[in-house]
């Protein structure tokens, strides 16, 4: 009788765990916040104790690379790893299988999306790409939905870049959400960077380039006043001032937009050509032009970057100390940093004195998001997880990326590093990317004009943006009216 009262007692405690570990969801019963817990986790956790997702799977399709680890395992590598750890508290809080569906390019996530949606198929829960490759196809094929109107998606959150629901924003509309989510945040910033070796060698002093930028005075003006300590370079045999600079970058950096917005929220440009872009123009397009200041890679007929410098890679002579500044991103500095060059980096200049804050660019192009499809098979799953994976991604990759890739590995001062600070803290967008031109993997002969014309050549650019704008608008109404079927 006793053996039996402890067999029947030893079944109860099992059958009580079973049930505690069931009611706590996950496989290791993690919903339950420990002492441990940073507020990311438990932030997470607090999600979790109001829904139940065990065995259910959760399926993210991305292009390579970037938002997916290496190995479903750690490997050592900062960046892989601090992907897997987000994707392994996610199962291990929720109780899910995460299930990566990869391509290789961006348009084949958009092809995969769109065909899957199309055929009323319930296969991904989100998406991740480029807003020009794979943001814009899905909005225009009308496969995607409001994130404006998920329950669980704080969007005031400091995981969750606010200017999706502004600079990217249609008709009130979000439909792009972006942050430390997306890896990358961290590599599409503008930024440029100064060559220490150039700035000893011509006496120019790196703190008080530095002092200028906290001071408020990093100007167009005050950039082309340091240059001027490195003589001009005609002969092609000395250093340059400026190496490869961009052309509409300097737009946004100003301060300036290219798309506007009309009372109903829909996007435009100006059909005629703004007094403050002709401005910037002549102002940049003297400096830019001229050989003796200025690397660039727009060549005459049949002349390539190795018979006009001498270089295959037009980096190498910023490599080889013979640039003061190099343009880019902040994927650039990262990059830059493998070289056998010293630098430090700064944000781009303010126009002049009257604009209040330095703008840093995500570059169209570079800049992702991910993107809810609208036939998810429990809209409650992506809703509550995406939101779980803004926050893990606030301690994860921000700290994989952020502070030990971009800040700890590619600067060689703490100047630079608070230079990155205040670059991501005033970072904007542009929704010029998804309406540009006919194909949208191209920027189209509108944003050319403006290139070329800051860069190159601007005798033409009032005729040239005012023949292309038209177009473009025309663009920007095709993008409305795929917002409208999305919200009918």
């Amino acid at each position: 009788m006793k053996k039996s009262i402890a067999i029947i007692l030893a079944v109860f405690t099992v059958i009580s765990l079973l049930a505690s570990c069931a009611k706590s969801g996950g496989r290791s019963g993690s919903k339950e916040k420990t002492d441990t817990d940073d507020e990311y986790t438990t932030y997470v956790k607090e999600l979790a104790r109001d829904v139940n997702f065990d065995g259910m799977t959760f399926t993210l399709i991305g292009r390579s690379g970037g938002n997916f680890p290496i190995k479903d395992e750690e490997t050592g590598d900062i960046g892989s790893d601090a992907v897997y750890h987000r994707q392994r508290d996610l199962e291990d809080i929720f109780g899910i299988s995460w299930e990566p569906v990869i391509t290789e390019i961006g348009p084949d996530t958009a092809d995969q999306v769109i065909n899957e949606v199309m055929a009323g198929g319930d296969s991904y829960d989100l998406s991740n790409g480029s807003t020009q490759t794979v943001g814009q196809p899905l909005l225009n094929a009308g496969v995607i939905m409001n994130v404006s109107n998920l329950e669980h998606v704080d969007m005031s959150r400091e995981w969750w870049i606010e200017a999706m629901q502004t600079d990217y924003a249609i008709k009130g509309q979000t439909f792009f959400l972006t942050g430390p989510i997306v890896v990358n945040n961290y590599c599409d910033t503008t930024c440029m960077l100064f060559n220490k070796t150039v700035t000893e060698l011509y006496g120019i002093d790196d703190a008080e380039l530095y002092q200028t930028v906290r001071d408020g005075d990093w100007t167009l003006d005050k950039m082309f006043e340091v240059a001027s300590a490195v003589p001009e370079n005609p002969s092609g045999n000395g250093v340059w001032r400026y190496d490869e600079p961009p052309g509409f970058d300097f737009i946004f950096t100003s301060g300036y937009r290219i798309t506007k917005f009309n009372d109903e929220g829909e996007p435009y440009v100006e059909d005629k050509l703004p007094v403050e872009f002709s401005n910037l123009a002549d102002k940049l397009c003297p400096v830019f032009s001229d050989d003796g200041q200025t690397i660039h890679t727009k060549y005459k007929k049949n002349e390539t970057p190795e018979n006009k410098y001498g270089v295959e890679d037009l980096r190498t002579l910023f490599i080889d100390n013979r640039a003061l500044f190099r343009f880019g991103t902040t994927e650039g500095a990262l990059e830059m940093r493998k070289e056998d060059v010293v630098f430090g980096i700064l944000p781009y200049p303010k126009r002049d004195s009257t604009q209040k804050e330095y703008c840093s660019y995500a570059r169209m192009g570079q800049d992702s998001a991910v993107y809810v499809p609208r036939t998810v098979k429990s809209l409650e799953l992506t809703d509550v997880i995406t939101e779980a994976m803004g926050a893990l991604s606030q301690k994860y990759i921000k700290e994989a990326y952020y502070e030990k890739l971009l800040k700890g590995q590619s600067i060689f001062d703490a100047e630079s590093s608070e230079m990155l600070d205040l670059i991501f803290s005033t970072k904007v967008y542009d929704l010029i990317a998804l309406y540009s031109g006919a194909d949208f993997n191209q920027w189209g002969e509108f944003l050319d004009t403006l290139n070329d014309s800051i860069r190159f050549d601007n005798s033409n650019l009032a005729s040239g943006y005012a023949g292309s704008a038209r177009l473009t608008n025309i663009y920007a109404q095709q993008l409305v009216k795929a917002v409208d079927k999305i919200d009918s």
